[in-house]
């Protein structure tokens, strides 16, 4: 049987690894259409995620996330 990665360990993996993470980001990379209930679910399991509004050039607004710079993560779940 073929052991799966789920969405929200992608995401914890990418944030803790990578940085930063949007929503179109987020579809790219993992095919994640709902980033911000995976971000919730990570919030719920105790992980401090951040949540930055960006305006972009058109006026638009996305959410960034992140985690705290120094800030030690836990374990997923």
């Amino acid at each position: 049987m073929k052991q799966t990665t789920t969405q929200s360990a992608k995401v914890l993996y990418h944030l803790q690894n990578y940085g930063s993470l949007t929503a179109i980001e987020a579809l790219e990379l993992f095919a994640c259409f709902r980033l911000a209930a995976r971000i919730n679910d990570l919030k719920e399991a105790g992980h401090d995620i951040q949540t930055e509004m960006k305006k972009l050039k058109n006026g638009k607004k996305i959410a960034v996330y992140s985690l705290p710079k120094i800030q030690k993560q836990g374990e997923l779940f």
